[in-house]
């Protein structure tokens, strides 16, 4: 069954666009690659614009990663060039990131999440 992770990162407002590029320089390679393989089902990163979470001097970032198991997912977690990118992030932001993840119980795909949780989507 697949597994489903989720993490919402919380940025500094003034770090934001650093994160985005170097988001988009390090790690989106390597979803594409474990895309490509098959070791990565979906993997959306969304800035999050409203909740009850709403501040001025962070910005709030949703991950969702779906995997086939938990083999892709540590794969993708021992990854070198993961590890390497996290350390840059971590400045970015004012509080430790925690995650969640667990075995995906059913599709979103009827709501049309892969659309929302696009890095392509203009709003990011």
């Amino acid at each position: 069954m697949a597994q489903a992770n989720a993490i919402v990162l919380r940025i500094r407002a003034d770090a934001a666009e650093d994160f985005e590029q170097l988001f988009e320089a390090e790690e989106l390679p390597l979803w594409d690659e474990y895309s490509a393989s098959g070791k990565f089902l979906k993997a959306r990163l969304a800035r999050i614009e409203y909740g009850t979470e709403e501040r001025d001097d962070v910005l709030l970032y949703l991950i969702y990663a779906e995997v086939p198991g938990m083999a892709e997912h540590s794969e993708h977690d021992q990854d070198p060039r993961f590890n390497e990118f996290l350390k840059r992030p971590a400045s970015f932001s004012p509080s430790l990131l925690p995650c969640s993840g667990g075995a995906s119980s059913s599709s979103a795909d009827r709501w049309r999440w892969t659309d929302w949780f696009s890095w392509s989507d203009s709003s990011i």
